[in-house]
């Protein structure tokens, strides 16, 4: 036993060292595109749009990876192969301002009125506001056949009816990408993940606040999930 022990503890480094090398891309298996969706997290002006109250956080990640044109393409795909597209915004509401148990970073998002709505019960000032979708992808969110879920309210859709709605429609593998890496994305994987999805994250379809964030999500993924993809790797799989 205390051999087996040591020789456990010897390989741990080389186990480490492989997570924490930067992603590897996963080679799509065939996919059942009838058991598949492509699940997109909060795509919304405030982190897409160049007057978004969080653009600047993460807009040079978006630039360099290409991530707005990269989601539109998943977008696309998901409408041309058959492939379920689903949506999952955040948004917070008056009733959410005075939470006390918000968390640093949600208690500053709440502080200023990022992807804010009044109400979700009133439209009034809600196009084209900061919590609104980012207008590219409209067409695509607002056709009538995109799985549009309730608002999460923290990083995963822990609080929300994403898995049910995937559950309902016998969806089996996620194909995820989103806003932001490192929270709401990585906060998806994981609850995908310990629900008995299989998860292929898209690496060049997200976007995070810096290479830090953004590195420190590739290493998760990489070590949770059952792949990281490209955007190519999945229209190629896709559109067989």
């Amino acid at each position: 036993m205390k051999t087996l022990l040591l020789s456990i503890a010897a390989s741990l480094p080389l186990v480490m060292a492989a997570a924490l090398a930067p992603a590897a891309e996963t080679p799509l298996p065939a996919l059942d595109k009838a058991t598949t969706a492509i699940v997109i997290t909060d795509p919304q002006n405030d982190f897409l749009s160049e007057n978004g109250l969080l653009y600047g956080l993460v807009s040079e990640n978006l630039a360099e990876l290409g991530t707005i044109d990269n989601i539109e393409i998943l977008m696309k795909t998901a409408k041309s192969t058959g492939v379920a597209l689903a949506v999952d915004p955040l948004v917070y509401t008056k009733v959410d301002i005075e939470r006390s148990g918000a968390g640093a970073l949600q208690r500053q998002l709440l502080d200023m009125r990022a992807l804010y709505r009044e109400s979700m019960n009133s439209t009034e000032g809600f196009a084209g506001s900061g919590a609104d979708f980012y207008e590219p992808y409209k067409k695509y969110i607002h056709d009538g056949d995109t799985i549009v879920v309730a608002p999460h309210k923290m990083y995963g859709p822990e609080s929300n009816d994403l898995i049910y709605q995937l559950r309902a429609r016998g969806i089996e593998t996620v194909i995820l990408g989103g806003l932001v890496a490192n929270l709401c994305v990585d906060s998806h994987m994981r609850a995908l993940m310990e629900n008995g999805f299989k998860v292929y994250v898209v690496k060049d379809a997200v976007g995070a606040p810096g290479q830090d964030a953004y590195n420190a999500a590739l290493v998760n993924y990489s070590m949770i999930a059952n792949g990281v993809v490209t955007t190519k790797d999945v229209t190629q799989i896709l559109s067989h």
